[in-house]
């Protein structure tokens, strides 16, 4: 069953929390809250000509076109790759696409790769 997010008006613009996730040399943040697309800056994101949002088609359709324009004005290209939604999609199939879409659009290591959403996209 799938979750319906929240329209963007109704998330509140504080209490936003930083997490470690701690992989050694493969260590990254993420940054869980709410008003994140108007506050965050995009600017300390690793620098790259291409970045690619990866969401699926409950949280795609309300928020990357929103995301696209926080992100246009730090990478010279934006793509976006929407799955569908639900545990059933956590597959390599599922996995493929969002590797189809990295090498159909020639984006190399230095990428940026951004998961809209939680559950199967950030698993993915």
């Amino acid at each position: 069953m799938a979750s319906t997010p929240l329209p963007p008006a109704s998330f509140p613009s504080s209490g936003n929390t930083e997490v470690r996730i701690d992989l050694g040399e493969r260590s990254y943040d993420i940054l869980i809250g709410g008003g994140l697309l108007q506050a965050a800056s995009f600017a300390g994101l690793p620098k790259s000509s291409k970045a690619l949002i990866v969401t699926n088609t409950t949280v795609g359709p309300l928020y990357t076109a929103k995301l696209r324009a926080a992100l246009a004005p730090h990478h010279k290209t934006v793509l976006d790759v929407e799955l569908p939604d639900g545990e059933q999609y956590k597959t390599w199939q599922t996995l493929n696409r969002i590797y189809d879409a990295l090498l159909e659009n020639r984006c190399e290591r230095s990428a940026t790769i951004i998961a809209l959403g939680g559950g199967v996209i950030g698993d993915l």
